[in-house]
């Protein structure tokens, strides 16, 4: 789990969002290093809300909670699919108006991920033999 602050209205257990970054706004405040220690694309859930409260320029008051990262959906190559594990590398594509682009192409570290579910078949514009899958780090 990582403790880090969020805008209080979002500050609720089971809620889930996907952090953007840092602001410009942000980067003069002294409490930017708990607010922005997460990792931008990324998607949380909110796990625990803790008592600690804190003014905030952007959102009024933020509220320290518990967030635990969440699996990121990928297209694979479908024989990689069958593994536990896949060692992932964005798939080569310039097809950036494909509504699957963003998952051959998710911005994440070229490294070794669990395979958390196979979840479907991805029809590919450019004939790759792609599945849609959820992964972890390990």
């Amino acid at each position: 789990m990582v403790v880090t602050l969020i805008g209080s209205k979002l500050a609720k257990e089971g809620v889930e969002f996907i952090y953007l970054g840092i602001t410009k706004k942000c980067r003069s405040c002294k409490l930017k290093t708990v607010c922005s220690n997460l990792e931008p694309g990324r998607r949380y859930r909110v796990v625990k809300v803790r008592d600690k409260k804190h003014e905030c320029s952007l959102h009024g008051e933020v509220v320290a909670v518990e967030v635990k990262k969440l699996p990121i959906t990928v297209n694979i190559k479908r024989e990689q699919a069958e593994a536990t594990a896949v060692s992932f590398s964005p798939i080569p594509c310039d097809f950036v108006w494909c509504r699957e682009y963003e998952h051959c192409n998710p911005g994440i570290k070229e490294k070794e991920y669990r395979i958390v579910k196979v979840l479907e078949d991805v029809h590919c514009p450019k004939g790759y033999e792609l599945k849609k899958v959820m992964i972890e780090e390990m």
